[in-house]
C-alpha cells in the first residue's frame, strides 16, 4: 500500500478541491480508486461528490489532512508522498515556501524528494512562475469556484484545464503511488 497525502500551506488554498479532483481522475482514467481518508470527512465527501464506477479499488490511500504541520508531514512522508498546496497569491506562495523550508530543515533532501509543491490559482490570479521546476500549477477555472461536488463540475471544466489534469496531473498521481511501492 502507498499513501499520497495532501496538506494545505494555508487555509482556503484549494487542497480539498485538488484532492477531490485527484480521486475523480484516478477513478475515471486509471480505473482504480484509492481508499480516501480526510481530516474532515464530511467536507471532503461533499466536495468529492459521486465517483464513477471503477473496475476495482486499490489498496493505496489518498489523504486530505487539512493545514500543514510538521507532525502531519512526518506521518505523510513516513507512509508515502506529500503534496503541499498553496494559493497562487503572495500570502499563499509565502506559506508554501515556509512549508517547503520546514520540510527541508526537518527531513532534508529525502523529504523534499517525496514532496510535490502545488500552486492553485484558486482566486483567479496566476501567481508567479515557480522557483522550483517541480512545482505543479493548477490554473484558475471558474467551474471550480462555487464549491460543491467536483463530480458535478468535471464536465464543465475548461478544455485546457481538463487536458492539463489528464495529461500532466494524472501521471504525477500514478507515479507517486507507483514510487511508494
Amino acid at each position: 500500500m502507498s499513501t499520497l497525502t495532501f496538506l494545505g500551506a494555508d487555509g482556503g488554498c484549494g487542497t480539498t478541491t485538488l484532492a477531490a479532483l485527484s480521486a475523480q481522475l484516478l477513478a475515471k482514467h486509471a480505473r482504480r480508486v484509492p481508499t480516501m481518508v480526510a481530516e474532515d470527512p464530511e467536507v471532503f465527501t461533499a466536495r468529492l461528490g459521486e465517483l464513477p464506477q471503477v473496475s476495482h479499488a486499490s489498496e493505496d490511500q489518498l489523504g486530505e489532512h487539512g493545514r500543514y504541520s510538521a507532525a502531519k508531514a512526518a506521518t505523510a512522508l513516513g507512509a508515502g508522498h506529500l503534496i503541499v498546496v498553496g494559493a497562487a497569491t503572495p500570502r499563499g506562495l509565502a506559506s508554501l515556501a515556509e512549508a517547503l523550508d520546514d520540510i527541508a530543515r526537518r527531513f532534508g533532501q529525502a523529504g523534499l524528494n517525496r514532496t510535490l509543491p502545488v500552486q492553485c490559482a484558486a482566486f483567479g490570479v496566476g501567481g508567479v512562475p515557480p522557483a522550483d521546476a517541480r512545482t505543479f500549477r493548477l490554473p484558475f477555472d471558474p467551474s471550480l469556484v462555487p464549491g460543491g461536488p467536483v463530480s458535478d463540475v468535471l464536465p464543465q471544466l475548461r478544455a485546457g484545464t481538463e487536458r492539463m489534469l489528464r495529461q500532466q496531473w494524472l501521471p504525477v498521481l500514478a507515479e507517486s503511488f507507483a514510487a511508494s511501492r
